[in-house]
């Protein structure tokens, strides 16, 4: 065997992918497999076999010439204007570092006319400069472009049916303007849907005639505009024609003929049937005005009187009690209704990708109770379901069927009468399973000697026989069931037999797309391995894990030649890295925080081993945040930290991430180091931090992982202006709890978490729960407290361990309603007497996050809240102010205080999430909670409640939230805000 290639190609890999060994007998099949596996490597435009014949007896020699792929080295574009360059390149489909392919240069260039023929420019050129250079191809697109084609003349042909200025001023070309294609169309749109605006339902607007000589055009666009259509609806006594029309629902999206017509006719038939009008007729007739201009659609209902069902009867029924019975009677006359809007509708497609409409509510009375109403069409569907289920159940011989409606035309009510024939329940007398491999794992069934017998059963069966011998590596294998029911119904015999075909095992596994990644890295965190028993599932796990690794914007892996039965097959693992450097930048506006502009810059796999370096920095400003804007602070007093440059705010950090730790494999754990820089402005200080964070990341399963990580850090701590300054600490001991400390800390913690994530969507859950704990054990290592003026004060020790929880649970209420559930806590532990927490390690409630009623962080702990009651007290009782405490002069004063967080929460949140519109949700919420400064004073019988509303947009990088929480125990002695406005992007 020989492999011909041209000099200076690397030949690694290679020759362990040819099947042809010197030797063997020479076998098609060898040769076809070599040629797969070459050919899936993705290195080779050719591959080709050839067989030399050797001496007497000296056998064949089997020949491989593989024709390389070029890389496309370099692409430039030159003389290009209309276009930019990325759209040329967009259009050509070429990209530097891809492999050329030079059969395909030629539909590139003909994919870039086409781009400036769309554009109005039809006379562009493109050629192509060609060389070879180092690494590849290098080419340069040289663009011709010429002069554009113009409109000279644009005429509507046919009947327009608006005026001539309105219809074109729809098509929006300019005669004399260029001819762009791609915005003819869109006006031909706007033409047709102006159209559709104005009633025009039967119009029809073809697509247009370009006539061009030379560098200009002549347009004209077909338009059979029809008659203006207009809805009547006639012996409606009882709805609305504004119900009416809004029950049809007609959009215009299809032309109204004679198939719609008949179509809305049956909706609204569908819909007085279903409001207890059992007799109704709908009859459609057309008025059409004498010179066709118009057109009225007259819509003949004949009500009859309202229908009342006051029973519903079953009769010979046993193994199914009346009620249950019922039940699925009354739900299936339930979801038959027609859509009519009248509650918030629940959409499997919030983007409108279907092209899906919204429809204005109906203003008519709720609609009566299904177990009220009688409609053929579900009661017959009814009896079908209701016989399905009892043969589910094993009554094989089982037939429900409608019998009569009994009307009592005095009283305008009905009674409906079931006939129920069960037949006898048929069990598994025998099973048995022939062909299937021995050994291994039990075969999965839920039908067994004895059990209840039902064809649905056993289809379950079938599949899950077959998929469980495919999880085995038998990929080719066929079950078959087959089932003798006796003559009476009461026993069924049930075999199972299956082909099994051979145990494919794992060939050659074939990496293809690589360019920076080292082979290792990828090989390292396979699932699968080249000898095993092939499993699906690894395949699928190994698709997982590389794209976890967060260095390919694709991963495909998938069987060469799927379709061929033969016991090895080998598995190509096909990728596309991302760029050398990626990033974006966005901007926005928080309440909190102001305006807010923020860079993501990523350097994926820097080393080729997987080594992930990104850089994120947000700024924001503080002066021009809510509170700010709204006057709450005495600027320029009080803003001392807000405005200016000390206003600014933000974090800068470096992160070194390795996805995973090679030497720990098959354990997914990753690695990271964050180098952290932040400036921090809260409601009680402005915290500056530089930090430092080292993490170990475990997946343990899909659904636990867990973490460890070691942080240093040194944080400055300062008073928010001139209102911390004010509020200094009188010494006295039970007020030393409740002072803030500010200074210069640094310190060190040790943080272990663990989750357990059910979730469906984590970004935006619809059900499932959530768990999540953490500890922190936290240590001072140079600790330099001050005052608020900056003077130094006693040192403290720092050593204390702080936990916290999650328990969120989500419930659907529907196609997209959720009803999400979540209960949060957390306490610090002094494991030193005399230790203290600084603020940034104390918790906060207050805000998007947590109680919405409160602004962000600023709810106060709940002993504190007790002894400004006390303060203020004293002060009132006081002739002379001057004995008040500053607190409760700042308060009198009508100014809030600034929270100085706790060391105890606990919070509960409930909230019902409930779609209107499209991706538009409405969200409706409670919650309780509150903050202890002294954990010894925890009551859980004193907690804050909130509820309130907002508004949630689904977006692709999650749902944007505004909420405003109203404070429902508004404490007016301590100037708390009765409601909040918040914005927020994620939910809880």
């Amino acid at each position: 065997m020989e492999l011909h290639l041209p000099a200076g190609v690397d030949t690694a890999g290679l020759s362990e992918l040819v099947a042809v060994r010197a030797g063997q007998h020479l076998s098609t099949r060898a040769v076809r497999r070599s040629i797969e596996r070459l050919w899936a490597t993705g290195r080779f435009t050719d591959v080709v076999a050839r067989v030399q014949e050797g001496g007497a007896g000296a056998g064949v020699t089997v020949v491989f010439e593989l024709t390389p792929v070029k890389q496309l080295a370099e692409l430039g574009i030159v003389g290009n204007v209309v276009l930019r360059d990325e759209q040329v390149r967009a259009a050509s489909g070429l990209a530097e570092g891809r492999p050329f392919d030079p059969d395909g240069l030629d539909a590139a260039l003909r994919a870039i006319q086409d781009a400036y023929h769309a554009r109005g420019y039809d006379s562009a050129q493109v050629q192509v400069e060609r060389r070879e250079v180092p690494g590849g191809v290098s080419l340069t697109l040289v663009v011709d472009e010429g002069p554009p084609t113009r409109v000279a003349a644009v005429t509507l042909a046919g009947s327009p049916g608006l005026p001539l200025p309105e219809l074109l001023g729809a098509l929006g070309l300019q005669v004399g303007g260029v001819l762009e294609r791609a915005a003819l169309a869109d006006g031909v749109e706007r033409l047709r849907t102006r159209l559709r605006e104005q009633r025009f339902y039967r119009a029809r607007v073809d697509e247009p005639q370009v006539k061009v000589e030379g560098t200009r055009a002549s347009i004209s666009v077909p338009v059979q505009a029809g008659p203006q259509v207009s809805f009547h609806f006639h012996g409606n006594h009882h709805f609305t024609d504004a119900t009416l029309r809004d029950v049809l629902a007609y959009d215009a999206s299809e032309p109204l003929d004679a198939v719609i017509i008949g179509r809305l006719s049956r909706r609204l038939a569908a819909f007085y049937r279903h409001r207890g009008y059992h007799s109704v007729r709908v009859e459609p007739r057309e008025v059409p005005r004498p010179d066709g201009a118009e057109l009225v659609l007259v819509f003949e209902v004949e009500e009859g009187p309202p229908l009342v069902v006051r029973e519903v009867r079953f009769e010979g029924n046993t193994a199914f009690d009346d009620e249950t019975l019922r039940q699925a009677l009354f739900e299936r006359v339930r979801v038959s209704a027609p859509d009519t809007g009248n509650a918030p509708r629940l959409m499997d497609d919030p983007l409108a990708i279907e092209g899906r409409e919204r429809r204005e509510q109906l203003r008519d009375a709720n609609a009566p109770d299904p177990s009220t109403v009688f409609v053929e069409g579900p009661y017959l569907e009814a009896a079908d379901l209701m016989t399905a289920a009892y043969r589910e159940r094993g009554y094989l011989q089982a037939q429900v069927r409608f019998a009569e409606l009994v009307r009592e035309e005095d009283t305008r009510t009905a009674r409906a009468r079931f006939v129920v024939h069960e037949g006898p329940q048929a069990r598994v007398a025998s099973l048995t399973r022939e062909g299937f491999p021995v050994g291994g794992a039990p075969l999965p069934g839920s039908l067994a000697p004895g059990s209840v017998f039902g064809f649905p059963a056993v289809e379950r069966d079938r599949l899950a026989l077959g998929h469980a011998l495919g999880r085995r590596g038998y990929l080719f294998a066929k079950v078959e069931a087959q089932t003798d029911v006796s003559a009476d119904g009461r026993e069924a015999r049930v075999r199972f037999r299956a082909e099994p075909g051979p145990q494919v095992r794992v060939g050659q596994i074939i990496l293809q797309g690589l360019g920076r990644t080292e082979e290792s890295t990828v090989r390292a965190n396979l699932k699968v391995r080249a000898g095993d028993v092939l499993d699906p599932e690894a395949l699928f796990e190994t698709q997982r894990a590389l794209v976890l690794l967060g260095i390919f914007r694709q991963v495909t892996v998938r069987l060469l030649a799927p379709e061929t039965v033969e016991p090895t097959k080998d598995v190509v693992v096909e990728v596309r890295e991302r760029p050398r450097i990626d990033g974006e930048v966005a901007g926005g506006y928080f309440l909190v925080d102001g305006p807010r502009v923020q860079l993501d810059t990523a350097f994926p796999n820097v080393n080729g081993s997987g080594l992930n370096l990104n850089a994120r920095g947000k700024l924001n400003y503080v002066g021009w945040n809510a509170q700010v804007l709204s006057g709450e602070f005495d600027c320029p007093r009080e803003c001392e930290e807000l405005t200016g440059l000390p206003g600014l705010g933000g974090q800068g950090t470096l992160s070194v991430a390795q996805p995973r730790l090679y030497a720990l494999l098959p354990l997914e754990v990753g690695a990271r180091l964050d180098v952290i820089g932040e400036r921090v402005h809260r409601a009680s200080y402005v915290s500056t931090r530089a930090a430092a964070v080292a993490s170990l990341d475990w997946a343990a399963t899909r659904w636990l992982s867990l973490s460890l990580q070691y942080q240093l850090e040194n944080s400055r701590v300062r008073p928010l202006g001139v209102a911390g300054t004010e509020l200094v600490s009188s010494g006295r001991p039970e007020e030393e709890r409740t002072r803030f400390d500010y200074g210069v800390f640094g310190l060190h913690s040790l943080r272990p978490t663990a989750t357990l994530d059910f979730r469906n969507d984590p970004v935006n859950p619809r059900r499932g729960l959530l768990l999540s704990t953490s500890a922190e054990l936290i240590r001072g290592l140079s600790v330099a407290p001050t005052d608020a003026q900056g003077n130094p004060l006693p040192a403290f020790p720092i050593n204390g361990l702080k936990l916290s929880g999650t328990f969120s649970v989500y419930v659907p209420a529907g196609k997209r309603a959720v009803l999400a559930a979540s209960l949060r806590g957390g306490t610090v532990r002094q494991l030193e007497s005399g230790a203290r927490t600084i603020p940034p390690k104390r918790f906060f409630l207050g805000g998007s996050t947590s109680l919405r009623g409160f602004r962000e962080d600023n709810l106060l702990p709940e002993d504190r809240r007790r002894s400004l009651h006390t303060q203020l007290a004293d002060c009132r009782a006081l002739l002379n102010p001057a004995g008040c405490s500053q607190e409760a002069l700042v308060l009198l004063g009508g100014d809030s205080l600034p929270s100085q967080g706790g060391e105890l929460f606990t919070l509960a949140k409930l909230e019902l999430r409930v779609p209107v519109y499209r991706a538009l949700d409405v969200g409706l919420f409670t919650e309780a909670g509150n903050l202890w400064l002294d954990p010894a004073a925890f009551d859980l019988a004193i907690l804050r409640p909130v509820a309130g509303a907002g508004l949630r947009y689904s977006t692709p990088v999650g749902p944007l939230a505004l909420d405003v929480g109203v404070n429902l125990h508004r404490d007016r002695e301590v100037n708390e805000p009765s409601m909040q406005v918040h914005f927020a992007i994620g939910l809880f």
